[in-house]
């Protein structure tokens, strides 16, 4: 069933995807792959060697996910209409990581949050439970990926704010990286509207 036609009590919690919502996952998603690709980078290098037949049906679902990655990054900066199959892309993405984030990161955050981080776990598990259901019996599908487009000042804002988010919570305190994770989708999903109509809010006029 469509997002837009769907009519039922639920309809005001089915997730909407906009490009500014995927942009900074996306960015997120990346600025943790690249930093965990160089800590690790002789590991990686190790088992580079050794070709397994088993993950490849693995593969395929890192293939998906990280064309949705892509395509996420891609129309935040490029005007161009979204095809249905570039859509399930991201919103494989999408999905994916908010589950993965809400499910396996807020298990580990629950146990070790202090003080008021401790709401950053909570809202996860919230957003993957009700994520989880909506896609279950099938009340939202690629209609949830918006076609509006960002404005390219709405896209600096957003990068400039995850590019804080991350050094603060990688680097200054030292964050593993599914909490890190954590934070920066509750700001995508949740507050990312909120720091985007501080700063855009119009200047009154004086009469």
């Amino acid at each position: 069933m469509k997002f837009i036609e769907y009519r039922g009590p639920f309809r005001l919690l089915i997730p909407h995807y906009d490009e500014l919502v995927l942009f900074t996952m996306s960015l997120t998603c990346l600025l943790l792959l690249v930093t965990g690709v160089l800590s690790h980078m002789p590991e990686i290098a190790t088992s580079s060697r050794q070709f397994d037949p088993g993950i490849f049906i693995p593969f395929i679902f890192i293939a998906i996910f990280m064309a949705g990655l892509i395509l996420s990054l891609y129309h935040a900066f490029v005007d161009r209409p979204k095809t249905e199959i570039q859509k399930s892309f991201m919103l494989f993405f999408a999905v994916l990581i908010n589950v993965f984030s809400g499910f396996m990161g807020s298990g580990y955050s629950l146990t070790t949050a202090n003080g008021w981080f401790i709401v950053f776990p909570i809202i996860n598990m919230i957003n993957s439970m009700i994520l989880l259901f909506m896609w279950r019996y099938g009340h939202f599908d690629e209609s949830s990926i918006s076609d509006q487009q960002a404005s390219k000042g709405q896209v600096m804002l957003a990068g400039t704010m995850v590019l804080i988010l991350f050094y603060l919570c990688h680097v200054v305190y030292e964050f593993i990286w599914i909490q890190t994770l954590s934070v920066c989708l509750v700001y995508s999903i949740n507050f990312i509207r909120l720091i985007e109509s501080l700063i855009f809010r119009p200047v009154p006029v004086s009469k």
